[in-house]
């Protein structure tokens, strides 16, 4: 599953550069390995750990969660699966967006580096989730739009089925956190709506029988998990659709400024270089610098 991972990174790179989307340098690579048994109960499927923002020849790990054989999970990792997943937590996702960074790393106020705040806080400003799980989200979509030499966009069919899943996913994450913090959603009827919207296996998981069917515990298992997450951390959960909403938006004003897809670079390169900070408070520098001449 490691090596499967590992494929499709490569495969989402050579996309990047065959459309020349971004300025990725000959020695680019991403170590994606197997999740530490000590980062298991809080790694569902995969995760990315950035590399020391300080070393430029630091590697970022993209964690995959071993699925110990069971066939309901290995299911759930299925090849078409791994794809989108790949490209948020990889290229052009997390990976890319801390090497960019990392590069750009004196450009970026030393405030947005050493200001303490957890990763997953999307009320830490100097490490936003609006911007960093928007941008990862919004790699997701990015794949999926058509290419000068990919007309299709880089998923297969089957590879995009799961693209639109997790769009979906991250739309229901909204209704779900929402309902949970505002006390109109029990955390047994959450777990029920992810199994049922997200896997489409419909059944209530609080009142599982032994005759429900290995995916049917799989999903009832992963949505438990997920909702657990999503109630320690009011607001995280909808900072991705917020977040990729809001670089849609950007991105439209900067192609209004330089149209096509040497816009699109210069936007992507632009937003990349400004730190995980809340896209509203860079727009108007970014949307300058787009105007000023290269």
């Amino acid at each position: 599953m490691t090596r499967l991972y590992h494929d499709v990174s490569l495969r989402l790179v050579e996309f990047g550069r065959r459309n020349q989307m971004f300025d990725i340098p000959p020695d680019y690579s991403l170590e994606v390995t197997v999740t530490p048994p000590v980062l298991e109960a809080s790694i569902d499927g995969a995760a990315y750990y950035p590399a020391p923002p300080f070393k430029k020849s630091g590697v970022g790990r993209f964690y995959v969660t071993p699925t110990k054989g069971d066939p309901a999970k290995l299911k759930e990792n299925n090849k078409a699966a791994i794809a989108d997943l790949s490209a948020h937590e990889g290229f052009p996702g997390h990976d890319w967006h801390f090497k960019v960074m990392t590069q750009h790393r004196d450009r970026i106020g030393p405030v947005r580096w050493l200001t303490p705040g957890e990763v997953e806080g999307s009320a830490s400003m100097w490490e936003d989730s609006m911007a960093a799980e928007g941008w990862a989200l919004y790699a997701e979509h990015l794949m999926s739009e058509p290419q000068a030499k990919d007309p299709q966009g880089f998923f297969t069919p089957e590879e995009r089925i799961y693209q639109i899943q997790g769009r979906l996913y991250r739309d229901l994450r909204v209704r779900i956190d929402t309902g949970i913090h505002t006390g109109r959603m029990s955390f047994d009827e959450a777990v029920d709506m992810f199994s049922e919207v997200v896997d489409f296996l419909p059944g209530s998981c609080s009142a599982l029988t032994a005759q429900a069917s290995p995916e049917k515990k799989a999903s009832c298992d992963t949505a438990r998990r997920a909702i657990f997450r999503y109630s320690k951390s009011p607001t995280q959960a909808i900072t991705y659709r917020m977040g990729k909403e809001r670089i849609l938006a950007l991105r439209a004003k900067a192609e209004a400024i330089v149209p096509g897809p040497a816009g699109i670079k210069r936007f992507h390169e632009l937003f990349l270089q400004q730190g995980t900070i809340p896209p509203a408070y860079f727009e108007e520098q970014l949307l300058a610098e787009m105007r000023a001449p290269e």
